[in-house]
């Protein structure tokens, strides 16, 4: 029937060189499609536990030593995550780096300044391995400088990767064994991670 009709014969190639254009171009676009939260999460998993034991502060942010170096170590390894748009000593100004674009991270809170301890249910219903942890002595508006905020990355259940501040050891511990401390608790994830139904989301 195609070899009688050359008209229709014209349409169906053109039709097919059409589809065909399509389909490479969607392929295409997927080769070169930013990584989704999850899969970026589980990246930094990963390069969280093939990081402890190194001084993972350093280099850069001009710390003489890395008591003080959370927020650069977790700089550190995001960067070696392949995240380079994080980039601070101070934990505030890497909470605005996390909410902003291009991470635009969501924000759950975990504790508002109530409580002696972080509630363990609280933090599993919300928490995914791959969150970022902040902690602060005062609300997250203020600057909470120095040993008045601390941050890690969660692993698996209450389990946390951060920077030890006796000796700048990048380690993994209990949350509570480090965090207990800071009244207002954050987690940011990065886009495309599902959220859990309970989780409250705030970005104040």
């Amino acid at each position: 029937m195609l070899l009688q009709n050359p008209i229709n014969n014209r349409f169906t190639l053109i039709f097919a060189l059409f589809v065909c254009s399509l389909v490479s171009a969607f392929w295409l676009k997927g080769e070169a499609a930013p990584r989704s939260g999850s899969v970026f999460a589980q990246e930094l998993l990963l390069k969280s536990k093939q990081c402890l034991g190194r001084e993972m502060w350093k280099p850069g942010y001009g710390l003489s030593k890395g008591t003080l170096g959370c927020a650069a170590a977790v700089s550190n390894v995001l960067k070696a995550s392949g995240n380079s748009s994080v980039h601070s000593a101070v934990v505030t100004v890497m909470r605005r780096q996390l909410l902003a674009p291009p991470n635009s991270c969501r924000e759950f809170v975990i504790r508002n300044g109530e409580g002696r301890a972080i509630d363990d249910g609280v933090l599993l219903r919300c928490c995914q391995p791959g969150d970022i942890l902040l902690g602060f002595k005062a609300p997250p508006s203020a600057l909470n400088g120095g040993a008045n905020a601390h941050c890690g990355i969660m692993g698996q259940g209450t389990q946390v990767f951060t920077n030890n501040w006796m000796d700048g050891i990048w380690t993994e511990v209990e949350i509570h064994q480090m965090f207990d401390y800071y009244p207002y608790i954050r987690l940011l994830r990065f886009s495309g991670v599902e959220s859990k139904k309970n989780a409250v989301n705030s970005n104040k």
